[in-house]
């Protein structure tokens, strides 16, 4: 079958570059190219229009071998954000077969972002005078009609260059070039080969051509009418005398017309020429409404800002897919544990993890494989518990059995209406028993829906997973156009797409075809599977004591901020660290809550020897603290602690120090990330226990001996069972444990300061030590009702076969070094334990 080539044209603009953590000053440069497979045709040209160079810049924005090159700037200081305003125009030319014709025009095309760096003195005078840094690769997930409208801020994934740009990417099909004039004529050819040897009846021609320029010029079409619409929809946020006025068009009118004339059309030159005509008629008309699209919204800061808040809307869905919740009352916070290990493999291996969709523009580094994304696994322990197993219960029995109580919201510090049922009135009514006190239930109505079912008795609480697969192929079936034949189709098929079923055609044949072309490739091809809901792709039993976390809350509230004063979050790092290590939570919380005044301690006081006495350290944090707040102009309303690991002892000591004593009002969040709250007591992993006892050896650290509680031969002696006795948690407004059963370097009991297994099971001396603690800690906190207590349980996906994920080291700092879970957690759960 001939081809033909379906070309695309994709503006990027390069809008700002942002120094998270680069180690070297100096000049920098980005470089942006756009690869795609070998038979891809791709030309960069830059895109000046209102852009002007910067005055005295010896290296201007340039393109070398197809590759975008901005502008080149210094950088003497943290935190600089450089704005660049380069824009780029890729012409993308893709060989197209018209047998299958959409999935042809999705080839796979990634943008290539390439950081460069000079040490030189002065400002490079070319290219060649500056060296490769990191590299940054974002996939392009589209479709030929709806294209890619949106911005984004993506990071460069290297410790020594930690940068963020914010990139805009505009993307539509403009032209289907170059069309063989033998096309319609090499199609008929070969339907007639295949329906004689099929023996079946050859219709009209013109069925077959029809639907060839039917899906053609029905695909350039709905490409001008989604661009049209983007136009509009765009305009409609700027003020009104910045609006153009654009002229009605209507895809399935204009196809209509093209589909009428071609079929008085008897000769298949002459319909081939026509057919050439109108998509070159088509192609001008998206080419004049793009560049009008592109002098209207390029280089527009409010454009980037709406589209970057699109982006985010669409990331944020994404990033709730694999988020569950299960809740419990308060009180089982000393023994309760969600076997978050054996769950999370099960929705590991899952269907579920598989179809969870990607993102328009998808930095793996960044955004993470659909099935590579972290599980999280939260518990709750200040609500009711919430069971999602519905059941169709009559509204009377319900009325009998309902209660309200009120309970405290420790997040928005206010009391809520919470409704309990009575079970036993609940189990009399299910076994047939007449229930005292009922109503007659001939007037009730419809049944209600137990236990928190917010869909109505004929609906489903399953919400159906958006899939990332692209339609199955389908045959498109040829409609008949002969008046005495309307109610039967062609036995002519071409493998698309597309599919057009084969119904009636009672009134106007090509209104029909225009109509149905047009619809389906703007729904079957750019909409996503809804088949199965998630529960189905998981199992139903698994999911009796889960609830996804996308059908409650989540999410954060963008450009809201929610307390008028500064908020204080006090970072500390664990053993062997330093004051940087938690620079990617403080980045991605930020970014979760880009209006809330957030001020960030990156603790380093006691960063030059972590194997000194931890009450040493959390003395020194503590006086960190005090200086920092005394000397500081803000007035701080709130006060939070992030920890890791080590980290978390050291917060735990600092805040019983009497010099924090004047702040404990302001006291609001204290989030652990695998913190060994009660030790290393029934730690299951040998290779660590002994790992531990070696480095104590070599290092001769107190620090060690304390967080394996050796460092008393009586444990109701040691540090951590003392710390415990006095401790200061209950004065938080959250409680946040983060632990993974991967991290084997702290017990996972520890890191969320529950009951385990075998000190359940263990009557002797160390177990009664450890419900001790567990008491000393968690006893004041329950009493408290406005201290909340939230437990998370991560799965990671980590490097099969390396030591590091062997030993567990890799899942102990992932909560530190994964881009992927922190801009996962803080977008979609952690954001509200600091608003």
């Amino acid at each position: 079958m001939d081809t033909l080539r379906v070309r695309y044209s994709l503006v990027l603009e390069l809008n700002r570059f942002i120094n998270v953590h680069l180690y070297e000053k100096g000049f920098y440069q980005v470089r942006a190219s756009v690869l795609g497979p070998p038979d891809t045709a791709i030309v960069c040209e830059r895109l000046k229009l209102d852009e002007q160079d910067t005055p005295g810049q010896e290296l201007s924005p340039g393109i070398q071998d197809n590759t975008a090159i901005s502008s080149t700037f210094k950088v003497i200081m943290k935190k600089a954000i450089v704005k660049l305003n380069n824009a780029f125009i890729f012409s993308v030319d893709i060989p197209g077969d018209v047998c299958s014709f959409i999935k042809s025009c999705t080839v796979p095309l990634t943008i290539q972002f390439e950081l460069y760096h000079a040490k030189i003195v002065h400002r490079p005078k070319n290219p060649d005078d500056l060296e490769h840094c990191t590299t940054l690769e974002v996939k392009l997930n589209y479709s030929p009609v709806t294209g890619i409208h949106f911005c984004k801020e993506d990071m460069f994934d290297s410790y020594s260059y930690m940068a963020q740009i914010r990139y805009t990417v505009h993307m539509v099909m403009v032209d289907i070039d170059n069309p063989p004039h033998t096309l319609l004529s090499t199609c008929w050819d070969n339907s007639l080969s295949v329906l004689s040897v099929r023996g079946e009846p050859i219709q009209d021609y013109k069925n077959m051509i029809l639907n060839v320029v039917a899906v053609l010029c029905g695909t350039l079409l709905s490409a001008y009418d989604f661009l049209k619409s983007s136009f509009s929809n765009l305009q409609d946020t700027l003020p009104a005398e910045y609006r153009h006025e654009l002229l009605p068009a209507d895809a399935v009118t204009a196809l209509q017309s093209v589909l009428t004339n071609m079929s008085q059309i008897d000769m298949i030159d002459d319909a081939q020429d026509q057919f050439i005509h109108d998509l070159k008629s088509v192609s001008k008309s998206i080419h004049i409404l793009w560049f009008e699209f592109l002098e209207c919204f390029i280089h527009s800061k409010h454009i980037q800002q709406v589209l970057l808040e699109r982006f985010r809307a669409v990331q944020l869905e994404r990033l709730k897919e694999a988020c569950f919740t299960v809740s419990n009352v308060k009180e089982k916070c000393y023994d309760y544990s969600t076997p978050t290990s054996a769950i999370g493999n099960f929705i590991r291996g899952s269907r579920y993890m598989q179809n969870i969709p990607q993102l328009p523009l998808q930095a793996n580094d960044n955004d993470g494989m659909s099935p590579e994304l972290p599980i999280i696994i939260e518990s709750l322990f200040d609500w009711e518990p919430y069971n999602d197993n519905a059941i169709a219960v009559p509204k009377h029995v319900l009325d009998e059995a309902m209660t309200e109580c009120r309970v405290w919201d420790p997040i928005m510090r206010r009391p809520h209406v919470v409704v309990q049922l009575d079970e036993v009135k609940i189990r009399m009514w299910r076994e047939g028993q007449e229930i005292p006190g009922s109503r007659d239930t001939a007037s009730e109505g419809s049944p209600m829906l137990l236990n928190g079912d917010r869909t109505g008795a004929s609906g489903s609480n399953d919400t159906p997973l958006l899939s990332s697969e692209p339609p199955r192929p389908v045959e498109l079936q040829m409609i008949d156009l002969e008046p005495d034949i309307r109610n039967r189709t062609s036995a002519l098929s071409l493998n698309t797409e597309v599919n057009l079923p084969a119904e009636p055609v009672r009134f106007s044949p090509i209104m029909a075809l225009a109509k149905r072309t047009i619809r389906l490739l703007k729904s079957e091809i750019t909409h996503i599977n809804f088949e199965q809901s998630r529960r189905d792709l998981i199992g139903s039993r698994v999911m009796e004591s889960l609830h996804f976390l996308t059908d409650t809350e989540g999410g954060r509230m963008m450009g809201k901020s929610f307390s008028p004063l500064a908020h204080l979050v006090v970072c500390c790092h664990g053993l062997e660290g330093a004051s940087n290590d938690l620079r990617l939570v403080r980045i991605f919380l930020q970014q979760a809550l880009p209006k809330s005044d957030l001020h960030f301690l990156m603790a380093d006081s006691y960063m030059e020897d972590t194997y000194r006495h931890i009450g040493e350290m959390g003395h020194l944090l503590a006086e960190e603290i005090a200086n920092a707040l005394l000397c500081s102009p803000k007035s701080y309303s709130r006060i939070s602690f992030i920890g890791h690991s080590l980290g978390c002892l050291v917060m735990r000591a600092a805040i019983q120090n009497r010099l924090l004593d004047p702040y404990r009002d302001l006291f609001y969040t204290f989030l652990s990330l695998s913190g060994p709250h009660l030790g290393m007591l029934y730690s299951s992993s040998y290779i660590v226990s002994g790992g531990l006892w070696l480095m104590q050896r070599l290092k001769q650290g107190k620090s060690l001996l304390q967080i394996g509680m050796k460092d008393s031969s009586d444990l109701r002696s040691t540090f951590i069972y003392k710390l415990s006795k006095n401790d200061k948690l209950h004065q938080f407004r959250n409680l946040v444990f983060l632990s993974s059963h991967q991290d084997k370097y702290v017990p996972y009991h520890s890191a969320r300061i529950e009951m385990c297994g075998e000190a359940k099971k263990d009557f002797g001396y160390q177990g009664q030590v450890y419900r001790e603690m567990l008491r000393n800690i968690m006893g004041p906190v329950i009493t408290n009702p406005e201290c909340g207590i939230y437990r998370y349980g991560v799965q990671y996906q980590l490097e099969n076969g390396s030591a590091s994920s062997m030993i567990g080291r890799a899942a102990h700092i992932a909560c530190l070094d994964s881009e992927v879970f922190l801009n996962k957690f803080f977008s979609v759960m952690g954001w509200k334990f600091f608003v």
